[in-house]
């Protein structure tokens, strides 16, 4: 196991060594100039001072001197310095990862609570009432846009009720409540949108299993229907339902960026969509390198899991 976790791990360094290069090479190709939308639009400077400029920032150095002189930096801790929020990018993607950290899990235990029950359900009560109102749950919030519902929810809050979400960011362990008002709404409608498809795939998975000989052996030997389905059925069903759960939590936790800019919310995703806009190269590659190792390391956390829900999986 700890042979194969090394390996994995070091596996992460080609992976991050394309993505670096990609990144780097693609913000300087796209139209529009960093030094330009920083600087030279806002103040009038004169060509003579934009070249200075271009110098103290290294600009006019070859991009592959550029690119190493960013990446031996980074590997010391410093990913230098955001071109439009003036401060260190490591302060930056710690001010707003907490935000999208805190509306992520709260997204998936929401998940977990909804999809994973009325996807079971749906799969056991197949073709009943029950079964076409978990197909109808599902279809609802895969065709309804996230952030349309996210502003219809602050339209109905803020008209009947006269109030509306706090803006911004509020410490959980400050005030818990003014966090829990901040929160609630934008991850139950992440978690709800998420749940549709979760639902959907464990109501597929469920209906295969359900179909297997081991499963009509353990009802022949006179196991009871609930140990049936939440011992056998479910915890293979689960497998696929993990391997999605991999791919798409990732993306929960480094921000739904729709999610946050309508509720307001200064997290990961809204971060980086400022920072594409403004040409903030430094918060960009920063930003797209932690999301790549977030997203490599849950799934191996997902692979290592395989081998809990299945004995049968060997990691080698």
């Amino acid at each position: 196991m700890t042979a194969y976790i090394i390996r994995r791990v070091a596996s992460y360094v080609p992976v991050l060594i394309l993505v670096s290069v990609f990144t780097f090479a693609i913000l300087r190709v796209i139209p529009g100039d960093a030094l330009v939308t920083m600087m030279g639009e806002r103040q009038g400077m004169r060509p003579e001072e934009m070249a200075a400029a271009r110098a103290k920032l290294g600009m006019d150095r070859p991009l592959v001197v550029q690119y190493l002189s960013w990446v031996g930096n980074g590997l010391r801790g410093d990913w230098g310095d955001s071109f439009w929020l003036h401060k260190p990018v490591t302060h930056a993607i710690g001010d707003t990862f907490p935000v999208s950290l805190q509306l992520g899990i709260a997204a998936f235990i929401i998940t977990g609570i909804v999809a994973v029950p009325i996807g079971i359900v749906s799969a056991v009560k197949r073709d009943t009432w029950m079964d076409y109102a978990g197909r109808l749950f599902a279809i609802s919030f895969l065709s309804v846009p996230s952030f349309f519902l996210s502003i219809m929810t602050i339209v109905f809050l803020a008209k009947w009720f006269k109030w509306i979400p706090p803006r911004g960011f509020i410490n959980p362990f400050e005030d818990p409540i003014g966090n829990f008002q901040q929160m609630v709404f934008p991850a139950v409608i992440l978690g709800l949108t998420f749940s549709a498809g979760t639902m959907r795939l464990v109501r597929t998975t469920m209906l295969e299993v359900m179909r297997e000989d081991y499963i009509r052996t353990a009802r022949a030997k006179g196991v009871v229907e609930k140990g049936v389905i939440l011992k056998h059925a479910l915890r293979n069903a689960l497998i696929p339902v993990i391997t999605y759960w991999g791919v798409s939590i990732a993306a929960l936790i480094t921000g739904s960026v729709l999610i946050e800019v309508v509720f307001s919310l200064n997290g990961m995703g809204r971060l980086t969509v400022d920072a594409i806009n403004q040409r903030d190269w430094p918060i960009v590659q920063a930003v797209v390198l932690f999301f790549v190792v977030i997203t490599l390391s849950i799934n191996l956390f997902v692979d290592l899991l395989y081998g809990v829900l299945d004995p049968r999986i060997k990691l080698q």
